[in-house]
């Protein structure tokens, strides 16, 4: 029997969208979506922008809630004492990933009390975590600012990882990275999954780092899940034309006529 660390249950969620006659009338985000995370596994979200994944992102860390359905988990620790989230979310690399006024010390320490819950000494702990991450000493009197995009994504990983969660949600990691960057993040999570068992949500327009890292994946449009099955299956036996449509694209095995005609008929359906 599988062991699922999260199951969602037809989540849907909804805002109010005001007209031009300022008619207030509800826009669909998310439409009945339903899936499971096995515990230890990566799950891979890929579809077109705006279709709802980072909402739901925010959704499954309690940052938002649903308009409809239901959320179920299996954690392993007790967390009701305890200040962290067992969901913790490393959000798109676009240059404010940390506080640009604080230090890496400040921001490294202050993951380490919510962890313990407690003010002391936690030289050791940060240590051990710039090793992990391979980051300098020299980093710790620097704001985030003075941070390049590469350094501050993973001091906030690092500043993630201090406080163990059980689920990592990933939203578009390897955005705005060069390839060396991309490979580095990479092996970082895997090395955090070993380590800490971490169970994996991946959000990100790649599929080819999605084939990379995902035991399993999903494919969304207008905020509904058009397919879903293992990594294996997605790309060597797709069934959606959504999906084919992206695994040509991401080979650039495309004409401009073919996708303008895919998109003509598709968002008519």
């Amino acid at each position: 029997m599988k062991d699922f660390i999260l199951q969602v249950k037809n989540i849907s969620y909804s805002v109010n969208d005001e007209t031009i006659a300022s008619e207030k009338k509800s826009k669909l985000i998310l439409n009945n979506i339903s899936f499971e995370l096995e515990r230890g596994k990566t799950l891979g979200f890929s579809g077109q922008s705006g279709s709802g994944k980072s909402t739901l992102a925010k959704i499954l860390a309690g940052i938002y809630l649903p308009t409809s359905g239901k959320i179920e988990s299996k954690f392993v620790k007790n967390w009701s004492k305890s200040l962290p989230n067992p969901i913790q979310i490393l959000f798109q690399n676009d240059g404010n990933l940390i506080n640009p006024y604080r230090t890496v010390n400040d921001i490294l320490y202050e993951a380490c009390e919510l962890k313990f819950n407690k003010k002391n000494n936690h030289s050791n702990e940060v240590n051990n975590i710039l090793t992990q991450f391979n980051l300098s000493n020299q980093l710790m009197d620097r704001k985030g600012s003075q941070l390049s995009g590469g350094e501050q994504q993973r001091i906030a990983l690092a500043r993630i990882t201090i406080v163990e969660p059980e689920i990592l949600i990933l939203d578009e990691p390897f955005s705005s990275q060069d390839v060396e960057a991309q490979l580095d993040i990479l092996n970082i999570i895997k090395q955090l999954k070993a380590d800490l068992g971490l169970s994996v949500i991946c959000i990100s327009h790649d599929l080819n780092i999605l084939k990379k890292i995902s035991d399993s994946i999903i494919i969304t449009y207008n905020g509904t899940i058009v397919e879903s099955g293992s990594t294996v299956e997605i790309f060597s036996n797709p069934q959606n034309d959504y999906t084919k449509f992206l695994l040509r694209a991401q080979l650039l095995n495309l004409s401009y006529q073919e996708i303008e005609s895919f998109h003509k008929n598709y968002e008519q359906d």
